[in-house]
Protein backbone atom coordinates (compact mmCIF):
# COMPACT_ATOMS: atom_id res chain seq x y z
CA UNK A 1 0.00 0.00 0.00
CA UNK A 2 2.71 2.58 0.67
CA UNK A 3 3.59 2.16 -3.01
CA UNK A 4 0.44 3.14 -3.99
CA UNK A 5 0.27 6.35 -2.11
CA UNK A 6 3.83 7.56 -2.98
CA UNK A 7 2.88 6.97 -6.67
CA UNK A 8 -0.68 9.00 -5.86
CA UNK A 9 1.31 11.47 -4.01
CA UNK A 10 3.67 11.71 -6.80
CA UNK A 11 1.01 11.99 -9.62
CA UNK A 12 -0.77 14.40 -7.79
CA UNK A 13 2.39 16.65 -7.80
CA UNK A 14 3.62 16.56 -11.46
CA UNK A 15 -0.51 17.23 -12.53
CA UNK A 16 -0.47 20.28 -10.12
CA UNK A 17 2.80 21.70 -11.13
CA UNK A 18 1.85 21.19 -15.12
CA UNK A 19 -1.35 22.98 -13.87
CA UNK A 20 0.12 26.10 -12.51
CA UNK A 21 3.12 26.25 -15.28
CA UNK A 22 -0.38 26.66 -17.57
CA UNK A 23 -2.11 28.91 -15.66
CA UNK A 24 1.03 30.95 -15.78
CA UNK A 25 1.57 30.62 -19.49
CA UNK A 26 -1.71 31.76 -19.69
CA UNK A 27 -1.58 34.60 -17.86
CA UNK A 28 0.96 35.56 -19.58
CA UNK A 29 -0.71 35.34 -23.27
CA UNK A 30 0.80 32.01 -24.26
CA UNK A 31 -2.21 29.76 -24.80
CA UNK A 32 -1.06 27.32 -27.08
CA UNK A 33 1.80 26.32 -24.12
CA UNK A 34 -1.25 26.71 -21.48
CA UNK A 35 -2.85 24.01 -23.48
CA UNK A 36 -0.42 21.96 -24.11
CA UNK A 37 0.63 21.80 -20.39
CA UNK A 38 -3.08 20.96 -19.51
CA UNK A 39 -3.20 18.21 -21.86
CA UNK A 40 0.05 17.11 -20.73
CA UNK A 41 -1.52 16.79 -17.52
CA UNK A 42 -4.55 15.29 -18.48
CA UNK A 43 -2.78 12.37 -20.16
CA UNK A 44 -0.28 11.87 -17.54
CA UNK A 45 -3.89 10.91 -15.30
CA UNK A 46 -5.25 9.02 -17.78
CA UNK A 47 -2.31 7.23 -19.35
CA UNK A 48 -3.32 8.44 -23.02
CA UNK A 49 -2.71 11.06 -25.54
CA UNK A 50 -4.64 13.95 -24.50
CA UNK A 51 -6.12 14.58 -27.73
CA UNK A 52 -8.19 10.95 -27.66
CA UNK A 53 -8.86 12.33 -24.51
CA UNK A 54 -10.52 15.45 -25.52
CA UNK A 55 -12.32 13.80 -28.26
CA UNK A 56 -14.34 11.29 -25.65
CA UNK A 57 -18.13 12.01 -24.80
CA UNK A 58 -18.57 13.57 -21.27
CA UNK A 59 -19.60 9.92 -20.01
CA UNK A 60 -16.95 7.54 -21.53
CA UNK A 61 -14.62 9.63 -19.67
CA UNK A 62 -16.09 10.02 -16.68
CA UNK A 63 -16.49 5.93 -16.97
CA UNK A 64 -12.85 6.04 -17.94
CA UNK A 65 -11.98 8.08 -15.16
CA UNK A 66 -14.58 5.24 -12.88
CA UNK A 67 -12.59 2.34 -14.65
CA UNK A 68 -9.12 3.20 -13.30
CA UNK A 69 -9.68 3.72 -9.75
CA UNK A 70 -8.33 7.43 -9.61
CA UNK A 71 -8.20 9.09 -6.11
CA UNK A 72 -10.59 12.09 -5.96
CA UNK A 73 -7.67 14.47 -5.80
CA UNK A 74 -6.43 13.30 -9.11
CA UNK A 75 -9.87 13.49 -10.72
CA UNK A 76 -10.33 17.04 -9.17
CA UNK A 77 -6.91 18.12 -10.88
CA UNK A 78 -8.41 16.51 -14.48
CA UNK A 79 -11.37 18.78 -14.03
CA UNK A 80 -9.07 21.39 -13.38
CA UNK A 81 -6.72 20.87 -16.26
CA UNK A 82 -10.13 20.21 -18.57
CA UNK A 83 -11.16 23.35 -17.31
CA UNK A 84 -7.85 25.36 -18.53
CA UNK A 85 -8.48 23.77 -21.72
CA UNK A 86 -11.90 25.44 -22.03
CA UNK A 87 -10.57 28.96 -20.98
CA UNK A 88 -8.01 28.14 -23.72
CA UNK A 89 -10.23 27.72 -26.37
CA UNK A 90 -12.41 30.51 -25.50
CA UNK A 91 -9.71 33.13 -25.88
CA UNK A 92 -9.16 31.47 -29.33
CA UNK A 93 -12.42 31.78 -30.04
CA UNK A 94 -13.15 27.91 -30.40
CA UNK A 95 -16.63 27.52 -28.78
CA UNK A 96 -17.09 24.50 -30.47
CA UNK A 97 -14.32 22.60 -28.83
CA UNK A 98 -14.97 24.88 -25.77
CA UNK A 99 -18.55 23.49 -25.27
CA UNK A 100 -17.61 19.76 -25.13
CA UNK A 101 -14.83 20.21 -22.57
CA UNK A 102 -17.04 22.25 -20.70
CA UNK A 103 -19.28 19.48 -20.72
CA UNK A 104 -16.30 16.82 -20.28
CA UNK A 105 -15.37 18.72 -17.35
CA UNK A 106 -19.07 18.83 -15.62
CA UNK A 107 -19.53 15.31 -16.26
CA UNK A 108 -16.00 15.21 -13.76
CA UNK A 109 -17.39 17.01 -11.78
CA UNK A 110 -20.57 15.35 -11.20
CA UNK A 111 -18.32 12.30 -10.63
CA UNK A 112 -16.86 14.04 -7.46
CA UNK A 113 -19.90 15.10 -6.57
CA UNK A 114 -21.46 11.71 -6.84
CA UNK A 115 -18.53 10.21 -4.62
CA UNK A 116 -19.01 12.43 -2.44
CA UNK A 117 -21.93 11.68 -1.18
CA UNK A 118 -21.52 7.98 -1.25
CA UNK A 119 -21.13 6.29 2.18
CA UNK A 120 -17.65 4.74 2.49
CA UNK A 121 -17.19 1.56 2.28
Amino acid sequence: MPYQSDYVLRLIDQMGGLIRRAMEKLGRGDAAEADELAGQAIGLALGMDPALASRLSPQSLVSLLELGSLDNNVVELVAQAIELEVEVLQTGGDTIAAGVRRDQAGAVRSLLASKATRPSS
